[in-house]
């Protein structure tokens, strides 16, 4: 360490510069003391410090260049304006049939309000291999609807 200094004794630009040189001093001894503590935290397994971003609220201040507007986002998803309702149709499967699933179609109508009526058709496979689904569309028609409606 060095030795004490006779502050009396130096002059004014001397003194400047001692204060400039322990001002840097004192900012670069901060500076390792948080890289410490936060190396200590880490080792600790506690949450460090926050890596927080710049907002970018100034780029928003400024005027934008050419004066184009900003691309829009689009509508996102869509979602029905009514809870379509479930109806299950079901089949008389051959003996030592399993269940496998079922198919899906949704058919929406307009009855003096919007109504949406999701149909569940029972597949079932036979022990022949075979697939044999649920008749569906009880006087509906459309495109998804089957041929046996």
């Amino acid at each position: 360490m060095a030795s004490p200094l006779n502050l009396s004794s130096l002059s004014r630009p001397e003194l400047e510069a001692l204060v400039v040189k322990l001002l840097g001093e004192l900012a670069e001894q901060g500076r390792v003391i948080a890289e410490l503590r936060g190396e200590i935290a880490r080792l600790k397994g506690l949450k460090g410090r926050p890596d927080i971003k710049p907002s970018g609220m100034d780029k928003d201040t400024e005027a934008r260049p050419g004066g184009k507007r900003s691309k829009r986002r689009g509508r996102g998803k869509v979602v029905p304006r009514v809870v379509p309702e479930t109806e299950i149709l079901r089949v008389t499967p051959p003996g030592g049939s399993r269940f496998r699933s079922y198919e899906p179609y949704l058919v929406q109508d307009l009855v003096l309000g919007a109504r949406a009526m999701r149909y569940r058709r029972e597949r079932w496979l036979t022990p022949a291999g075979e697939t044999l689904v649920a008749a569906g569309c009880a006087g509906i028609s459309g495109p998804s609807c089957v041929a046996s409606c």
